[in-house]
């Protein structure tokens, strides 16, 4: 209600009903408050909006930054948009807690592309002039006047003889059937911590907006990951086995583990 009267006030003033009289220092204080509130207000509205987009969008990033600033504009709803930018530092730390746990793997298939055997001409050409040459032969041989009864055995050796032979071809020479790749695809899995040695591993990975210290312990048949997440902005995340766990017990639990085994294996 009182908004209202103000801002019939100050219609009334812009039109001239009220200009013989001028408003007071505290009007004029009051009038300023008010629009100061509606140009606020539309303020929090674009930028909820523009931050509600940017989660829908899966920029986390941007819809952290864009919910923080609007706690300037209604300071009202102050506490939720705190909770709002928590709970998104939280999901952001979630994210990239498990993507250094996550690696490529290349699959590639391979399919055997069946080629007809090429046939060697020089091996049927070579046979055939052998063919050639040997009726030429035979033609030049001077006729025998008298009969001659050859043998049985010799007459089927020599009918063998004179029919063309197949060609055997060496296998062990043979070109083995090609080989196609289709195109190398990826595929996002969890990394296999067997392949760690026993003891302790620490690493560092850094991103654009985030830095993930991984502390892997292999104990005997126990393996153990820690993590420590910061933020670019700030803010710091604690996760054991990917449950999130309170700065003093990941301290404690790490420091002990740094004793047993003082020796970082990522540095060998």
């Amino acid at each position: 209600m009182r908004y209202l009267i103000l801002l019939l006030l100050f219609f009334c003033a812009s039109n001239g009903v009220f200009a013989q009289q001028a408003l007071s220092k505290k009007d004029q204080q009051r009038k300023a408050e008010f629009l100061a509130q509606i140009e606020a207000e539309k303020k929090y509205e674009e930028t909820i909006s523009k931050a509600d987009q940017a989660f829908v969008d899966k920029d986390y990033v941007k819809s952290r930054m864009l919910f923080n600033d609007a706690i300037q504009y209604s300071k009202e709803n102050e506490q939720w948009l705190i909770s709002k930018v928590n709970d998104l530092d939280i999901l952001m730390a979630e994210i990239i807690a498990r993507e250094v746990d996550t690696i490529d793997v290349i699959s590639k298939k391979e399919i055997a592309e069946i080629s007809t055997p090429e046939i060697e001409v020089s091996e049927i050409e070579s046979r055939d002039e052998k063919m050639v040459v040997s009726l030429l032969v035979v033609q030049e041989k001077p006729q025998i006047t008298e009969p001659q009864i050859a043998e049985p055995k010799e007459q089927a050796k020599r009918q063998i003889d004179s029919e063309p032979k197949a060609v055997v071809r060496d296998q062990s020479k043979a070109v083995p059937p090609k080989m196609k790749s289709e195109p190398k695809s990826s595929e996002r899995v969890k990394e296999d911590y067997s392949k760690y040695p026993q003891g302790r591993t620490d690493e560092t990975f850094t991103f654009p907006n985030h830095t993930v210290r991984r502390v892997i312990v292999r104990d005997g048949i126990d393996t153990i990951v820690y993590k420590y997440v910061t933020h670019k902005w700030g803010g710091k995340f604690y996760f054991k086995d990917d449950v999130s766990i309170v700065e003093r017990i990941w301290k404690e639990e790490v420091e002990a583990f740094e004793e047993k085994y003082p020796t970082n294996s990522a540095e060998q």
